[in-house]
């Protein structure tokens, strides 16, 4: 078992892979012994990473439960959408006025992607590419720090299945991705801010619909 910061690096990858596969749900607690296993991290570096996970907003780490994956209130739904909003409109308007080739191709090649998994039925997997095509332009756009925290809210994304009840999303952000890499392409910041902030929305009042029936149907979502 080793220790460090690239063990650190694989424990915080475990999870946020299982938690994307939804092999990991909210609430569920989280073996010490199985971390090591799999991400080959001593009990120093497990306790490292899963700080990490703690501050990334994945994981709740107790005295008496140990650590689980985070359960979220419909409050804090709720606001890592309204987060987004703010960091991704800021991170947009700013790619738009550098946006070159490397991040067009950058984004492209992830459009293609979702649209051909989506196209195919394999939702999980287009789900996945919606992801990385947010975190994407945030990389591009030059701001690490709020690249970073944007990192972290979208991992944090999963988390929000737990008002669906296991029903499919009905929402597909493909064509909004694609007119919001046009906008960036003609140099239009506000623009792909307001389609981006469209998709956002979205996605945000699919989830309260979510949580309004639960509660009809005598339900309890966190509150």
């Amino acid at each position: 078992m080793k220790s460090g910061p690239a063990a650190e690096e694989r424990v915080f990858s475990v999870v946020v892979e299982a938690v994307q596969a939804q092999r990991l749900l909210p609430g569920e607690r989280l073996v010490e012994r199985e971390l090591a296993d799999v991400a080959r991290a001593n009990r120093q570096a497990i306790r490292n990473g899963l700080l990490r996970l703690k501050n990334a907003g994945l994981v709740e780490i107790s005295r008496n439960k140990g650590a689980r994956v985070a359960q979220l209130t419909t409050d804090e739904a709720v606001q890592v959408f309204e987060t987004r909003i703010v960091i991704e409109t800021a991170l947009l308007k700013k790619l738009a006025e550098q946006y070159d080739e490397t991040a067009a191709a950058a984004l492209q090649a992830i459009v293609r992607a979702e649209g051909a998994a989506y196209d195919e039925g394999r939702i999980q997997e287009a789900r996945h590419h919606s992801r990385s095509f947010h975190m994407e332009f945030g990389h591009h756009a030059g701001n690490q720090y709020m690249s970073r925290f944007l990192d972290d809210l979208i991992n944090c994304q999963p988390l929000l299945l737990q008002f669906r009840d296991g029903k499919p999303s009905e929402f597909s952000g493909h064509a909004l991705h694609i007119k919001t890499m046009g906008a960036l392409a003609r140099g239009e910041g506000d623009e792909a801010a307001h389609y981006n902030t469209e998709l956002l929305n979205a996605l945000q009042a699919e989830m309260l619909r979510d949580i309004k029936s639960a509660e009809e149907h005598g339900g309890a979502p966190p509150s």
